[in-house]
C-alpha cells in the first residue's frame, strides 16, 4: 500500500528553483519558479507559497497557465481564468432573473432543473471551461444514470432519475455553453464539441423510462367518485367534462363565470386580475375561456348562491362539514350516550381547513380514493389527457388544442395518447373514398 504523499517542496536544480507536484489525474510534473538571478530568493519562496495555496484549492486553475506567476496574477484577478464552476454560477444567476416564477411564487421547474446540475458538475467546478469536453460530459451523464435519491422520509426504496429527465439536464448543459458564447466565457467550438454527447435512447440505456399514461375509463371514474366527498367528486367530474387544469378548478369563483349564453357559460380564471385573467398561459397575453355546458352547469348550480361572490366555489371547509355529517349518520352509539355532533371539537384547533383546495391536496385525495376503490392509481392530469384523447377521436387535434387552452400544438401532442384511434379514423375515411 502506497504511503501518504509528502507536500510539495521547493528545491534548487541547476540554478533554478523548482517543485515536483502531482496533478489531479495522478501524473507527476515539475513547476519552475525561475532562478535567483531573476528574482530574490525571498520573492521566489513567497510566490511558491501563494501558488501552493492556489493549487490546493483549485488545482486546475493553478495548472492552467505555464508560468506559476501568471497563475498567481490570475488568482488575484479571477476574470482571466474562468472555470466550469464560474460558468455555472453566472448561468444560474442569469436563469434566476430570466425564468419567471410560477403564479404561486414557487421557482420555475426549469430553474430547479438547472440548479440540480450542481451535484453532477461539482467534480469539474475548478476545471477550466476549455478543459471540459465530451468525455467529461459523458461521465457526468453516466453519473446521472447511476444517481439515486429518496422521494420522502418514509420512502425506503431509492429512486433513479428517468431517461427524459437526464436528457433535459444534458440539454441544459448544452444551453449553458451556448449561453456562454455571447458572454465570452465559452467558444462556438467548445459548444459544438459537447454536442457529440447525444441524448439517451430508449432501449439503449439502463435509465428507466416512465410508463405511458393510459386513458381513464368512465367506470373507473365512477368507482373513484363514489368514495369521495361530494365536494371533491364534483371537482373531479368538472375536470372530466371540461378538461380544465386542476389549478383552474381549485381557483374557480362565481365572479369568474359569465352567464350571457344560458346553454354554455364561460369560465374566465382570474377575471379581475387583468384583461387576460390569471392562468398558466397569461404571460403570452392569451385569454383563457373554459366552456361550461349544461352538464357542468348542473354541478355548479347546487354550489353557487351568489353569482357575484368572490369566494371559491369548492372549499375544504365544506368537505370537512360533509365528512363529519356522514360520520355522524353512521354512528352506532345511542344519541343519549357519547358526544353530540360537534361538541368535542377544539374551539381553536391547530389546523383549520383552508378557503380553497390546492392541486397537490386534490391529487392526494384522488390517490387515496383510487386505493379505496381498488382502481389503478391515476392523477388529475390523466383525466385531462383522457378528455383530450376523447375530443381528438371525435373532432380533431385543433379542437383538442382549443379545449385544453394550449399555446402550441406541440404541447397538445403530449396529451394525445391514443394514436391508434386516429389511425382507425383515417382508415375509415380512406375506405369510404374507395382508396
Amino acid at each position: 500500500m502506497a504511503g501518504k504523499r509528502k507536500p510539495p517542496r521547493l528545491r534548487e536544480k541547476q540554478g533554478c528553483f523548482v517543485a515536483d507536484i502531482y496533478k489531479p489525474d495522478g501524473t507527476r510534473t515539475t513547476i519552475s519558479f525561475g532562478s535567483a538571478g531573476q528574482r530574490t530568493e525571498g520573492e521566489i519562496y513567497a510566490a511558491f507559497g501563494k501558488w501552493l495555496d492556489l493549487f490546493n484549492q483549485h488545482p486546475h486553475k493553478a495548472l492552467a497557465l505555464k508560468s506559476p506567476y501568471e497563475a498567481i496574477d490570475a488568482a488575484i484577478n479571477c476574470s482571466t481564468i474562468l472555470s466550469v464552476g464560474d460558468l455555472f454560477s453566472k448561468y444560474v444567476e442569469w436563469a434566476g432573473n430570466y425564468l419567471l416564477p410560477l403564479r404561486d411564487g414557487r421557482d420555475c421547474p426549469e430553474l430547479l432543473q438547472v440548479r440540480r446540475l450542481e451535484k453532477f458538475l461539482q467534480p469539474y467546478s475548478d476545471w477550466r471551461v476549455a478543459d471540459f469536453g465530451p468525455d467529461e460530459l459523458r461521465i457526468a451523464q453516466q453519473a446521472m444514470v447511476d444517481y439515486r435519491y429518496f422521494r420522502g422520509k418514509q420512502d425506503g426504496n431509492p429512486t433513479a432519475l428517468g431517461r427524459s429527465s437526464i436528457n433535459r439536464m444534458i440539454n441544459q448543459i448544452h444551453k449553458m455553453w451556448q449561453w456562454g458564447i455571447g458572454r465570452e466565457i465559452t467558444t462556438q467550438a467548445q459548444a459544438h464539441l459537447l454536442r457529440e454527447v447525444r441524448p439517451l435512447r430508449a432501449g439503449r440505456t439502463t435509465a428507466k423510462d416512465q410508463p405511458k399514461r393510459r386513458p381513464v375509463t368512465k367506470e373507473e371514474l365512477q368507482s373513484v367518485v363514489a368514495s369521495l366527498t361530494t365536494v371533491v367528486a364534483d371537482m373531479i367530474r368538472l375536470i372530466w367534462i371540461t378538461a380544465m387544469r386542476p389549478s383552474e378548478v381549485c381557483r374557480m369563483r362565481p365572479f369568474d363565470i359569465l352567464r350571457e349564453d344560458p346553454e354554455c357559460w364561460l369560465y374566465v380564471p382570474g377575471r379581475d386580475a387583468g384583461p387576460v385573467g390569471d392562468h398558466k398561459t397569461a404571460q403570452y397575453r392569451r385569454t383563457r375561456a373554459i366552456p361550461l355546458t349544461r352538464e357542468a352547469q348542473t354541478i355548479l348550480k347546487g354550489r353557487i348562491t351568489d353569482v357575484d361572490s368572490m369566494a371559491f366555489v369548492f372549499s375544504p371547509a365544506g368537505a370537512v362539514r360533509e365528512m363529519r355529517k356522514r360520520r355522524f349518520a353512521l354512528r352506532q352509539t345511542p344519541m343519549g350516550q357519547g358526544s353530540r355532533e360537534g361538541s368535542n371539537r377544539q374551539p381553536r384547533p391547530m389546523i383549520n381547513p383552508g378557503d380553497r383546495y390546492g392541486a397537490h391536496s386534490l391529487n392526494n385525495a384522488v390517490k387515496r380514493a383510487c386505493k379505496r376503490a381498488g382502481v389503478e392509481r391515476f392523477t388529475l392530469y390523466d383525466l385531462r389527457r383522457t378528455a383530450a384523447t376523447r375530443v381528438r377521436s371525435k373532432l380533431s387535434k385543433d379542437a383538442a388544442k382549443l379545449l385544453l387552452g394550449h399555446v402550441s400544438s406541440t404541447t397538445t401532442e403530449i396529451y394525445l395518447l391514443e394514436e391508434v384511434q386516429e389511425a382507425m379514423k383515417v382508415a375509415k375515411k380512406l375506405e369510404l373514398q374507395g382508396g
